[in-house]
């Protein structure tokens, strides 16, 4: 937000408003504001771009805001340090100065102080700005929300997330259409609009689906229309003239007002009884289609439920000759009853002053006539009808908004008739607490199997046969249950990711992690999941998990050992170092180059042992690349005592020679020096031979110790313990010939006192003195 104003390490704006509710019935006097009008306060903080990064809806009016962030969660994090150091929020005068949230000088003096204000200000205005897109967006939050406190503050948070969720789904903005019309040759065809299914496909959340049905120009999209502003967005466009203005069935989806973590879908359908229109049957498939689709069906009509309007209810006879339940079934058609949706009959500009509810009068019209004459089976079949498959049954009357209709959609509320409000928010009120689409399963219907439900029962119209309800729910279950296996994968590698990232397993402890996560994706499973018979996507899915760990075990064994070849190099970088200084160069060297590497296999192993096979695999791969450093150190000990030995020589030869009476005074029990010297040098070199022999063979033995160890703890038909029993076959023939050889420098033939004692040969790589480590 620097950019904004210069304003330095700003994160955010908070400021609060009001939401106007309906006077509650309990605590009323807490919920009145300053201006006398009952609220709840919200509290909200904007980023620079216009998110929300923080909303608290549950005070009251009455409260103020510097409470409200007092004792908000926001509040802990910052007074707590959970929140970046240096940062800050900007707020009005009404909130308390603290070291994070900068308010305005009340009274500034000084040309600095004025600036900062200014630079305040025009930083600040940002959440004053966001508030207003926040009101437009959602209508309702302009005017009052008849529900009660607890069920406000739940549905200004929701609406909130997934509006910000679905910011850029078409659906969400505007009614698309979803079942259209086509020219085919005679008449109309219908078909399904792939980009709004695609839309709608996006959907994770619970529908609640709500159709409105009707006869043409009775306002059905007027009634949609207001319905659809109470949820927070201009929707359905009504027309003015005897046409019909909606052409199929339109779809309009917005968070659900109420409800945490579901989605409204209201769907606009072609007017009944259209005078111009030639093929009756298109009535009976949308009719029947959107029947089938909601879990609310609306009738709206206007003037009393007479006979005539009750009559138009023969196209549910379509369901008995239209809708299977299975292919080749017949007879018991009950299953049928979970597929209809709850019934409200909504009787427009009614204006009658009955005794009686609205439910009642309902009721009372369905009421059969006795007799078994044709005329009274035709008064009867109707209302047997609207019986058998609206189990549950509501009536709505609702009086004439205002005296000049026509004008009706530009007019604002405080010139319609307040019954009329009253009576859509009883309306807009019952469908909120309506329950979501459900299947058999108790499951909700999400985007996903709603848009498969429209495919399969589009597909049986087009074919022009009966649609099959078991054969919906089968195709429905069929992707959402691929759909549920991809997410539980993901689900399993996210979650063992998470686990890697923070430690890295050996062999068992990837089997616990693998364990874990598999829980967690199974429950993620059996949370999508539809009718899976068989366990055929569990297996499936379970097939998944274990192609993932192979892929991990692979990915955790190359960087398992990419950590210990690091760490190794670290650790040698000690021995590399003495061996360019030639600090090897001694007749201890050998012993010492033996004792570094030793204490770098136990330092290794000490830090990686947990990586277990991998840290000996990578520990075998390091000391066979040791067989040529071994060698040069060893010939770097040799040519060390070789070159003692001629130093020594050549100080003797160039020293004066002693005369024959000195020498012949020499008693018998001593020995020239020069035979002394030479003696010295024999020995010297013979230790070192012994030193460097015993050495070996005190390595080899650990070295065959360890490779018996490592075969215990793996099994035969693993690759690397056919490779250690390779290994440990070389190495045990090496031990069995190796031995001291200190004899070898003393069968050398003896030279003269004049002679130089020649150089030992370098070893060679293909055949050294030494057994190789």
């Amino acid at each position: 937000m620097q950019g904004i104003a210069r304003f330095p390490k700003v994160i955010g704006a908070i400021g609060g408003t009001h939401i106007n509710i309906a006077s509650p019935n309990q605590h009323e006097e807490i919920y009145v504001n300053r201006k006398g009008k009952h609220c709840i306060n919200v509290q909200v903080v904007f980023d620079g771009w216009y998110n929300i990064i923080d909303v608290v809806a549950r005070w009251p009016g009455s409260v103020h805001y510097s409470r409200v962030l007092r004792e908000s969660s926001l509040n802990n994090r910052f007074e707590n340090g959970h929140m970046p150091h240096g940062f800050h929020l900007l707020g009005d005068s009404g909130y308390p100065a603290k070291r994070w949230l900068l308010t305005p000088f009340l009274a500034p003096q000084t040309q600095a102080e004025q600036a900062y204000n200014r630079s305040h200000k025009v930083t600040r205005a940002l959440v004053e700005r966001g508030i207003g897109q926040l009101k437009r967006r959602f209508g309702i939050l302009h005017r009052e929300i008849i529900l009660q406190p607890v069920k406000v503050c739940s549905a200004n948070a929701v609406n909130v997330k997934l509006e910000e969720k679905y910011n850029k789904n078409s659906l969400f903005k505007r009614p698309l259409p979803l079942i259209v019309k086509h020219d085919a040759g005679e008449g109309h065809a219908l078909s399904y609009n792939h980009d709004t299914l695609a839309e709608l496909e996006k959907i994770d959340e619970s529908l609640c689906v709500i159709a409105v049905t009707g006869c043409l120009r009775t306002g059905k999209s007027y009634l949609l229309r207001r319905l659809v502003q109470k949820c927070g967005r201009e929707s359905f466009t009504v027309g003015h003239s005897v046409n019909a203005q909606t052409q199929g069935i339109w779809i309009m989806c917005r968070p659900h007002p109420t409800q945490e973590g579901e989605v409204i879908v209201f769907l606009d359908t072609e007017g009944i009884d259209d005078p111009e229109k030639v093929e009756i049957q298109e009535d009976t498939w949308i009719f029947l289609i959107a029947t089938l689709l909601c879990n609310v069906l609306v009738y709206n009509t206007k003037g009393v439920f007479d006979a005539s309007h009750i009559s138009k209810f023969r196209f549910l006879k379509v369901v008995q000759n239209n809708v299977t339940v299975a292919k080749g079934a017949s007879g018991d058609d009950s299953f049928l009853d979970f597929f209809f949706p709850n019934f409200v009959l909504v009787l427009r500009d009614f204006g009658l002053d009955l005794d009686l509810s609205a439910d009642e009068l309902l009721e009372k019209r369905l009421v059969y006539e006795t007799g078994k004459s044709d005329d009274v089976k035709n008064y009867n079949e109707p209302r047997r009808l609207i019986k058998r498959y609206f189990k549950n049954r509501k009536c709505i009357a609702i009086p004439i908004p205002c005296v000049n209709p026509e004008k009706l959609e530009s007019m604002p509320d405080i010139e319609i008739n307040p019954k009329f409000l009253q009576r859509v928010n009883d309306l807009h009120q019952y469908l909120c607490d309506c329950s979501p689409k459900k299947l058999k399963s108790g499951k909700p219907l999400n985007g996903r199997m709603l848009r498969t439900m429209i495919i399969s029962y589009m597909n049986s119209v087009q074919e022009k046969t009966a649609p099959c309800l078991n054969d919906a729910m089968k195709m429905m279950a069929e992707e959402e249950n691929q759909f549920a296996v991809l997410e539980a994968s993901k689900c399993y590698k996210e979650e063992m990711k998470k686990r890697i990232n923070k430690h890295m397993p050996n062999e068992k402890g990837l089997e616990l992690y693998h364990n874990d996560c598999m829980e967690v994706a199974v429950n993620k499973l059996n949370e999508l999941v539809v009718l899976d018979d068989g366990d055929i996507f569990h297996r499936r899915a379970a097939e998944c998990f274990e192609n993932h760990l192979q892929r991990f075990k692979s990915i955790i064994e190359r960087d398992s050992l990419a950590k210990c070849k690091r760490s190794l190099d670290k650790l040698d970088m000690k021995i590399q170092r003495k061996i360019r200084e030639n600090k090897y160069a001694n007749s201890h060297g050998y012993n010492e180059y033996i004792e570094d590497i030793n204490t770098l296999v136990d330092e290794f192993t000490k830090q990686e042992r947990y990586l277990g096979s991998k840290t000996r695999a990578a520990l075998q791969e390091y000391m066979d690349a040791k067989v040529g450093e071994e060698q040069l150190v060893y010939e770097m000990v040799k040519d060390k005592i070789d070159a003692e030995a001629e130093r020594q020589l050549h100080r003797l030869s160039s020293g004066s020679v002693p005369n024959t009476k000195k020498f012949a005074d020499v008693t018998k029990g001593e020995q020239p020096a020069e035979q002394k010297a030479r003696e010295s040098i024999k020995k010297v070199e013979i230790d070192g031979l012994m030193s460097i022999e015993s050495q070996c063979r005190e390595n080899l033995d650990l070295k065959l110790k360890e490779i018996e160890q490592a075969k215990a703890e793996l099994t035969e038909d693993n690759t690397y313990y056919k490779q250690l029993v390779k290994e440990f076959d070389l190495w045990n023939r090496i031990y069995k010939q190796a031995h001291p050889r200190p004899n070898d420098v003393e069968k050398r033939p003896k030279r003269s006192s004049d002679e130089k004692e020649p150089r030992l040969k370098k070893k060679t790589s293909e055949n050294p003195k030494c057994p190789i480590l």
